[in-house]
């Protein structure tokens, strides 16, 4: 992983030296050194050390064209110990208007498309030539993760084109392709559509689908409607559905599935300035006869002074089991520099061919405070106790700095 970190560096030096001398460069970004502590799955406790660093450098030129981001993570078990691991999510070289109306960006970069999205070492175009159709295209060495660190090999490469409509007015429409390799093996293929269109006051109408060319099915389909037509109050209604699709090299990709589908009902209302009660159910279906309908119902009340209360009930009847529980919790601001919050959640759960309910209850407290302008130190520690889990003690001690 360092010698890869180094190359793209070293690409990123090269790039840059075709950058005419910057007047006044600029860096911006965010520390966060935090030390986490936990128990694992068999009541084994860690201590961990980690540190976030996002950064992004720009005003190399006098137009602002040219910006360098990065953001990664180093880590270590300080208790167990086994050496310090890292992690680079992004770390990429923009460059806006590199020829007309068109930008480029190059290192390793996180892409989103409505077929797909990935981390890739590579490069990514956006041009707006076509009039009112813009393009991105994107493709690299494929990124891929797991809990010791990368695992992408020879020949994992990932790629997308996509092409958007930017002259609808209050709305957007994208169509997309993107294909992954693994080992120089072909892995997927998936076409998406995605589009949404706002109607002044009244509301707005959005779409996501994706089909898997290789499986020859609809892995997912999502329409919805918002509107806040009506005074005080947001309601939202959506229709999902999904079919796992694995990659053609992977062995379940030879077994069968069963879609899921849900339907679901939102409601936000301000009652009173002060408080806003929230509302939503879902009907979900998996396939086989196999339902459940869920649901939560909350009330959130703005005391004054900086004092926010909020209370919800939550259920669950179905295939899976029977759930009930409830969640309270609290925050308030001190002298605008210092925020304090607790809750607790407490579920009853009733699984299917058993007559008993397991119960979990967690409690959880945290605190922020502001120590300086840019320098905040926040706190948080939770304990969970079930039928299940004897120990699950974890806490969370972070300063954050802004650059």
């Amino acid at each position: 992983m360092k010698r890869r970190i180094s190359v793209l560096f070293a690409a990123l030096l090269i790039l840059g030296t075709v950058v005419p001398p910057a007047r006044a460069v600029t860096l911006g970004g965010r520390s966060s050194t935090q030390a986490l502590w936990f128990s694992d799955e068999f009541g084994k406790d860690h201590f961990d050390l980690s540190q976030y660093l996002r950064f992004q450098a720009r005003r190399f030129d006098s137009g602002d064209t040219v910006q360098v981001a990065g953001y990664g993570r180093a880590w270590a078990d300080v208790q167990e110990g086994g050496g310090i691991e890292g992690r680079l999510y992004y770390l990429y070289l923009d460059k806006r208007e590199a020829v007309k109306r068109t930008d480029v960006r190059v290192g390793r970069q996180f892409f989103f498309v409505s077929a797909g999205s990935g981390i890739v070492d590579g490069a990514r175009l956006d041009t707006r030539i076509a009039g009112p159709v813009a393009v991105t295209l994107v493709g690299g060495r494929n990124v891929l993760f797991d809990v010791t660190g990368e695992t992408t090999r020879r020949g994992d490469i990932a790629a997308a084109a996509q092409a958007s409509l930017t002259n609808i007015p209050d709305g957007a429409l994208d169509l997309s392709y993107y294909v992954s390799y693994d080992e120089n093996d072909l892995a997927k293929q998936i076409v998406g559509l995605s589009g949404s269109k706002r109607f002044g006051k009244t509301g707005e109408l959005y779409t996501q689908v994706r089909f898997d060319v290789l499986s020859e099915v609809f892995s997912e389909l999502q329409f919805g409607a918002r509107t806040a037509y009506f005074p005080k109050l947001t309601l939202n209604a959506e229709y999902f559905r999904s079919i796992p699709v694995f990659e053609a090299t992977s062995i379940f990709s030879v077994f069968a599935v069963d879609r899921f589908q849900e339907i679901l009902l939102r409601a936000d209302y301000d009652l009173t300035p002060k408080i806003t009660l929230d509302g939503e159910f879902r009907n979900e279906s998996y396939g086989g006869g196999d339902t459940a309908n869920a649901g939560e119902a909350g009330v959130r009340y703005r005391m004054g002074n900086g004092v926010t209360l909020y209370g919800a009930g939550i259920w669950r009847v179905g295939t899976g089991g029977n759930l009930a529980g409830f969640e309270l919790s609290g925050d308030m601001v001190v002298k605008k520099d210092y925020l304090l919050a607790a809750g607790v959640q407490r579920d009853s759960f009733k699984r299917e061919l058993m007559t008993g309910y397991d119960e979990a209850t967690r409690f959880w407290g945290g605190c922020e405070a502001r120590l300086r302008k840019n320098v905040t130190a926040s706190a948080r520690v939770e304990d969970t106790v079930s039928d299940r889990v004897s120990k699950d003690v974890r806490a969370r001690l972070a300063l954050n700095v802004a650059f």
